[in-house]
């Protein structure tokens, strides 16, 4: 062990020593839930909550290019997204349990929904069951999503969303997230429901504002260009360009880096390139 190691865990051992067992405890309590966090691994799919985003961080998921290794996440941040699943499951059993109670809110199996819908061509599976919620797949957008639910309330199909958020955005909260409604018109895309329930529940209070959305043609055929027009990068084996300034949160940024500038290729473009009509220029 070389002398500058040597003296980190020197200064680390004297650190500790100065705390209180207070602090050491929650300390160690953190550094607990911080090893029991598992990173997850991305499907090779289209995800809806980055449908937004740049289309290189995309097409790097959807082609299964290698992610910059994970960060140790913070174990603050680990347990609010453990509270977020716990609240999801808390309202579906809720709203599970409503029609039994006599309030007219009535909980649609969202598995039973999507046999439904293979019926009429569209070609969404359940891949598994996940608590209250499916994990689906749609064979035609290459799309890997989960469904939070499908109810009927006063006559009206709708797609259950939930959404956990920061009280002071809550409160600031007046319609959907942009980003939001761009999964939803995804979600109605491959479950075949044009009518969206948002219900956006406050981390901090629990209090719940609810917003309706009608998905219109013109929001789902922005959507399909949108998508079409990835899958045409994949086919043709053509890097997307990067998009400066959604770069933040993104995983793949070594491989962005090392890839360098690409062109950018309209759909029509690469339907040429895909059909051997036109010159790949990389």
């Amino acid at each position: 062990m070389s002398d500058a190691y040597k003296d980190l865990f020197s200064f680390i051992k004297k650190t500790e020593e100065s705390q209180t067992i207070e602090s050491q405890f929650l300390n160690d309590l953190d550094r607990t839930i911080q090893l029991s966090n598992h990173s997850h691994v991305p499907s090779k799919s289209i995800k809806p909550s980055a449908l937004g985003g740049c289309y290189r961080h995309q097409w790097f998921m959807l082609t299964g290019a290698e992610a910059d290794p994970s960060k140790i996440e913070r174990a603050d941040n680990i347990t609010i997204a453990e509270s977020g699943r716990d609240r999801h499951s808390r309202l579906q059993a809720y709203i599970m349990s409503a029609q039994s109670l006599g309030v007219p809110i009535e909980w649609l199996d969202p598995e039973e929904e999507v046999r439904k819908i293979q019926t009429i061509g569209i070609n969404t599976s359940v891949k598994r069951r996940d608590g209250h919620e499916v994990l689906c797949w749609n064979e035609d957008y290459q799309v890997s999503f989960k469904c939070d639910g499908i109810i009927r309330y006063r006559g009206i199909k709708m797609i259950l969303e939930i959404k956990t958020e920061d009280h002071f955005k809550w409160i600031q909260r007046f319609s959907p997230e942009p980003a939001h409604k761009l999964q939803a018109v995804l979600y109605s895309i491959c479950l075949g429901i044009d009518t969206v329930l948002f219900l956006y529940e406050d981390r901090n209070y629990t209090t719940r504002k609810a917003y309706k959305v009608t998905i219109t043609d013109a929001d789902k055929d922005q959507v399909i260009q949108r998508i079409t027009h990835l899958l045409a990068y994949q086919r043709a084996n053509i890097v997307p360009p990067e998009e400066k300034g959604k770069c933040i949160y993104c995983r793949y940024k070594s491989i962005c880096k090392a890839t360098g500038s690409s062109k950018a290729y309209t759909l029509e473009e690469l339907q040429k390139i895909i059909a051997g009509e036109g010159n790949e220029v990389k």
